[in-house]
């Protein structure tokens, strides 16, 4: 060693090379830890310590925070119970020959409670939340940040699973929403909420991907281009919102992939733009009114492009009979390659492009059929929302059950076809008039009497529409078959 010290100082240029080599190691090693092994050597970025990005994330949380509310909803269920031995009379009856006999079942309530996440859209007291949160609540209350406590009437649009509480406040600190059609993958991200109904929780990444629709195994409820990201959502953030660096809403946080239904860093958010168009309907409207073809389409494979010369477009794989696509003479097969000479590029695109048109509209599609091109005018009719509000509840007293308007999404789930309109049964009363009939959890009601159900609005007047002791004739799908029920009105 003391040689190759000797050499070093009788021979400078040594000395020399030895410091370069050290000084090119060291900037490589850094490289490295920078980029990976095997990437390019880039060139310098601005200096971010001139910026304000060190202090972007603690800025966000403290302009947000007012703006983020806690929401709690109550559902009330009614449910029969018996003790094992039919109660003290027939505990103290045991003598006289009714040991083991079991009373009646006796009716009792109890309150379902459920949490979630909101944030104001409005300063005159509008939130924005999912309607899985409040969807059938009997009670709505939002807790504002700064304590205070309010309860909310809502408006839900299941088909998008949004909803908008309404609540008597003013002068709100309401969010601002960015152009989610300007969001980019790898963006940062940042999802406010209340996980675990953990006030206020701010977890931060970036966009993993765009217009997710459907995973292997895993259905985003029917949802289209749904915004993913890795910033951390557990049960509690659904309905909060995903903002970008300026602060800004970029989505609705409302689902997430995992097989511990906690964050496993894949999680969804509703696009802000869906949100505001949804926002804009509810309030002006009540509902979300959306123009309608009635047919189920999917993108096109390579093998139906090469079949049919067509690079873009959409596949209609079913068309509903009665509907305006059906009377307009569209049919199975065809390929949907324009609206108004304006291009269709797959069924997603299609989709949003038809909902946004009003009911009533004449439109004029371009098809592709057995490779000839067509143009086939066809009248748009209004899509079903299955919008309910909750100050007027589904009616489920007269009849002993307890229903919720049937969506494309949840159809689908049930195994029915996501055309399928009407009120799908969630519980039914044991020895109610329904039980007696027999009705079952997971019917589809779509008449009663001579009144076609559609959702839940048209379940409410013809019900309510019913005296005691007045026929009730229900027209039920029921796992694929058409059932008849004569269910007596108690």
């Amino acid at each position: 060693m003391r040689s190759t010290w000797k050499a070093m100082a009788k021979n400078p240029s040594i000395v020399l090379l030895c410091v370069l080599s050290v000084a090119l190691g060291f900037s490589l090693a850094a490289n490295f830890y920078q980029h990976g092994a095997g990437a390019a050597i880039a060139a310098p970025t601005r200096d971010l310590s001139q910026s304000n990005w060190r202090t972007a994330f603690e800025d966000i949380s403290e302009r947000l925070a007012p703006s983020v509310v806690f929401i709690t909803s109550e559902k009330d269920v009614t449910y029969q119970y018996s003790d094992q031995f039919g109660g003290q009379d027939d505990l103290f009856g045991w003598p006289f020959g009714n040991r083991g006999r079991r009373a009646q079942p006796q009716p009792r309530t109890q309150v379902q409670k459920a949490a979630g996440t909101g944030f104001i859209v409005r300063s005159d007291g509008y939130v924005l939340t999912n309607n899985h949160v409040v969807a059938g609540a009997d009670r709505v209350e939002v807790k504002l940040a700064d304590g205070r406590k309010f309860k909310g009437k809502v408006l839900l649009d299941p088909r998008t699973d949004l909803a908008v509480i309404k609540i008597e406040a003013t002068g709100l600190p309401a969010v601002s929403f960015a152009d989610s059609d300007k969001v980019r993958v790898g963006q940062w991200t940042m999802a406010i909420g209340n996980p675990f109904e953990l006030r206020n929780t701010v977890t931060v990444g970036v966009v993993s991907a765009l217009r997710r629709e459907r995973d292997p195994g895993f259905d985003l409820a029917g949802y289209p281009e749904a915004i993913q990201t890795d910033a951390a959502i557990n049960p509690g953030n659904s309905g909060g919102p995903l903002v970008d660096l300026d602060g800004k809403v970029i989505g609705v946080n409302f689902a997430i992939i995992s097989s511990t239904q906690q964050s496993a860093g894949i999680g969804f958010a509703i696009p802000s733009n869906t949100a505001r168009y949804v926002v804009d309907q509810l309030i002006s409207k009540g509902k979300v009114v959306r123009g309608y073809l009635g047919v189920e389409t999917d993108d096109l494979t390579p093998a139906i492009s090469q079949v049919y010369g067509v690079t873009k477009g959409a596949l209609v794989k079913s068309v509903t009979a009665g509907d305006a696509a059906d009377k307009a003479g569209v049919k199975a097969s065809d390929v949907i390659t324009k609206i108004d000479g304006k291009d269709v590029g797959d069924a997603l695109a299609l989709r949003q492009a038809i909902g946004a048109i009003a009911p009533g509209t004449t439109v004029k599609l371009t098809v592709m059929r057995d490779n000839t091109e067509k143009v086939i005018p066809v009248k748009l009719t209004e899509a079903p929302s299955g919008v309910q509000d909750s100050s007027q509840p589904a009616t489920g007293e007269k009849l002993g059950l307890a229903v919720q308007s049937i969506t494309p999404s949840l159809a689908k789930q049930l195994g029915y076809r996501a055309s399928l309109k009407g009120v799908v049964v969630t519980s039914v009363t044991g020895g109610g008039a329904a039980d007696r009939a027999g009705m079952r959890e997971d019917d589809v009601i779509t008449k009663i009497n001579t009144t076609p159900i559609v959702d839940a609005a048209s379940y409410n007047a013809a019900v309510n529409g019913l005296k005691s002791g007045d026929p009730a004739i229900l027209v039920v799908t029921r796992e694929g078959s058409t059932v008849i029920l004569e269910v007596p009105v108690d």
